[in-house]
């Protein structure tokens, strides 16, 4: 037994009733049970609890023992003094602080059913990954929605908090905070650092002054990424390299290092340097990126924007005058998906949020509910319990469940453990 437990029975009313005896035999009702404190003080704020027909308005303190006021000092702390009602799994003993101000104990221990303790146990003694197991899929649809709708939110906007950081380095300008955010997500993982620091070493103030100038683009991003400090003998490298040269002293530039990148543990496709073509590729249009989702297009129109083909002489290589097979370097499916659920949507939420349009959130939920689910290894364990996944709406959830919860074996804050014990018989 834990207090955590008592918590979660206290605050979904898992007892099932809402009239008890006390331990002085008196009659107790519970009106309201309260809001939950998640700070210091009292349990529940604002409760309402009838005792022997007087209603009484005030807090709910929870222990497993009655004696536990006394080790946590409770006596010693004014905050306690305004306790209408003290629950605990077991009295033990009399407190004077409650003989006091008479306030009424209420031991929980032969109104919480067998099989609620049971189910709880299975839970934590669990070994697998996801402790409710196979027991995930008895959740209601209703009640598993309303629970991915919620945990999606809050992924999205954990993520608008590095937003924050970026548009205030960025002197509250969006376009350059997008920039810098797509620059990032183009690293896909391994080479994110490196990537969020070449563009804030590159301004997007200078990248829009040669939108028009495809090659003067890839110059400034594989000289800025440090890729043209070298001999080369292919034509296209050493052209590269002399317009860097002229745009590197025109802007005083300073490249940063070439050790930054990463090209091993990872296929070709996502070389460093395949990434930043296709980077390049993006960055020379007529329009930013903000400016296109700031008129919140479809998602075709979103696809067209990234249906980008890098220069011809990356067909034929990963890198600089190593000469490869020839094959396509169009940035593929799943990692225009990647883009919009790591940059654009987290994007739409931070433009809301300052914007102070609601519409950009329902907006970028749509957008994500159009997505196909993500596999990866923390959504796999879903599958294999036999939860069906619709979307990316949901398969971000689910991320979001098994990072902050699951793997944290933090049950009693799961809509999922809510539900299993309810339900329990």
């Amino acid at each position: 037994m834990n207090e955590a437990l008592l918590h979660t029975i206290w605050k979904y009313k898992l007892l099932e009733q809402t009239q008890f005896i006390g331990s002085k035999q008196e009659q107790i009702e519970v009106v309201s049970i309260g809001e939950h404190n998640q700070d210091s003080g009292p349990d529940f704020f604002n409760s309402k609890i009838k005792i022997n027909d007087i209603l009484l308005a005030g807090n709910v303190e929870i222990h497993i023992k009655t004696s536990d006021w006394l080790k946590h000092n409770h006596q010693q702390d004014k905050a306690y003094d305004n306790i209408v009602l003290h629950v605990v799994y077991e009295h033990d003993v009399e407190v004077p602080q409650n003989e006091q101000f008479n306030v009424s104990v209420l031991e929980l221990k032969n109104y919480i059913k067998p099989s609620l303790l049971e189910q709880y146990n299975q839970l934590q003694l669990s070994k697998q990954s996801i402790a409710c197991g196979k027991s995930i899929t008895k959740v209601s649809d209703i009640v598993w929605k309303s629970w991915l709708d919620r945990l999606a939110i809050e992924r999205i906007e954990q993520k608008t908090a590095y937003i924050e950081h970026l548009f205030e380095y960025g002197k509250h300008n969006h376009e350059d905070a997008l920039y810098v955010l797509l620059c990032r997500n183009f690293g896909f993982k391994i080479n994110n650092d490196a990537f969020e620091l070449l563009g804030k070493t590159l301004p997007y103030s200078i990248l829009k002054k040669y939108a028009d100038n495809p090659i003067q683009v890839e110059a400034l991003l594989f000289g800025v990424a440090g890729f043209l400090d070298e001999l080369f003998e292919d034509k296209y490298a050493k052209q590269l390299q002399n317009e860097f040269e002229f745009l590197r002293h025109k802007h005083q530039l300073l490249p940063i290092k070439k050790e930054s990148w990463k090209f091993s543990k990872t296929r070709p496709i996502n070389f460093p340097t395949i990434r930043i073509s296709q980077l390049a590729n993006s960055i020379a249009k007529q329009k930013s990126l903000y400016h296109l989702i700031e008129e919140k297009p479809d998602l075709k129109t979103i696809k067209l924007f990234f249906d980008i083909e890098p220069n011809d002489y990356w067909k034929t290589h990963f890198k600089f005058d190593v000469l490869s097979e020839e094959s396509s370097k169009s940035l593929g499916e799943t990692a225009f998906h990647s883009i919009v659920i790591n940059t654009i949507v987290p994007y739409l939420f931070f433009m809301s949020k300052h914007n102070l349009q609601s519409d950009y959130v329902e907006y970028a939920l749509d957008l994500l509910s159009q997505l196909p689910p993500e596999i990866n290894t923390k959504t796999k364990e879903f599958l294999k319990l036999g939860v069906k996944t619709e979307n990316a709406l949901e398969s971000q959830a689910q991320i979001q469940l098994f990072d902050t919860l699951c793997t944290k074996k933090l049950c009693l804050q799961c809509y999922v453990a809510e539900f299993l014990l309810k339900n329990s018989r």
